[in-house]
């Protein structure tokens, strides 16, 4: 029998896909380092869920202060070096190969499920409803995303501030990957390269949303569904 808890990586790869695809067509980068955020998010539970999103935040205007005059290919580059990075300094620190974060449980509609894993979907949720509200629906942030994505050069010439733009995203889409990996990893046994599953699957989504051109924002839910119920049949 299929339980809410079957619609959580639906939401959840569909929220950290929308952050790749936004990443690469408006702040230009293919955000790498997004696995190992995702991850640091997981070992930062451990103290508490709540510095997530700041330590998330921190290396995403990080990103941008060292990519920001960086074309598309070095800053990619730079963003995985980062990846590394942040690896290695959890080795280094946590000194385990692998650590078990724990859970609370609660009773929903007479269901169990974990708290954290609840929450990740709430806020992945809101992520993409207000992303549509304020990203797709307002016509004029739609026209500034496009010019954006479209050419830089113009977008310069229209008054929009892109490395305003920029920061915003790498900052936002940092901050939702370490919170969501705080939550998603609860009750798992995590290493330091958990991350690149959930980074693969969500770089998937993102990739065929891409496809669809000027679709590619509204495409990724329904392209997140197909991928979710491959998952229940195989």
């Amino acid at each position: 029998m299929i339980t809410l808890t079957y619609f959580f990586p639906l939401f959840i790869y569909a929220s950290l896909a929308l952050c790749i695809l936004i990443s690469y067509r408006a702040a230009k980068i293919i955000n790498l380092s997004l696995g190992s955020i995702f991850t640091l998010g997981g070992y930062l539970s451990i103290f508490s869920p709540l510095i997530s999103p700041i330590f998330g935040a921190l290396i995403g205007f990080l990103l941008h202060v060292c990519t920001k005059k960086m074309d598309l290919a070095k800053a990619s580059l730079f963003s995985l070096g980062l990846a590394i990075i942040i690896e290695e300094v959890l080795r280094i620190i946590f000194r385990v190969e692998y650590t078990l974060l724990k859970s609370e449980i609660i009773v929903l509609f007479n269901f169990k499920l974990i708290l954290e894993h609840f929450i990740a979907f709430l806020v992945s949720m809101i992520f993409l409803v207000l992303f549509l509200i304020f990203g797709l629906i307002n016509s004029l942030s739609r026209i500034k995303l496009k010019i954006i994505e479209e050419d830089l050069e113009n977008a310069v010439i229209y008054g929009i501030n892109i490395e305003k733009v920029r920061v915003i995203i790498l900052v936002i889409s940092s901050a939702l990957f370490c919170s969501l990996g705080s939550l998603y990893l609860a009750g798992r046994i995590i290493n330091p390269t958990i991350g690149w599953i959930y980074l693969i699957f969500s770089f998937l989504i993102a990739t065929i949303a891409n496809a669809f051109k000027e679709k590619a924002y509204i495409s990724i839910l329904p392209i997140s569904f197909l991928v979710w119920l491959l998952s229940l049949l195989i």
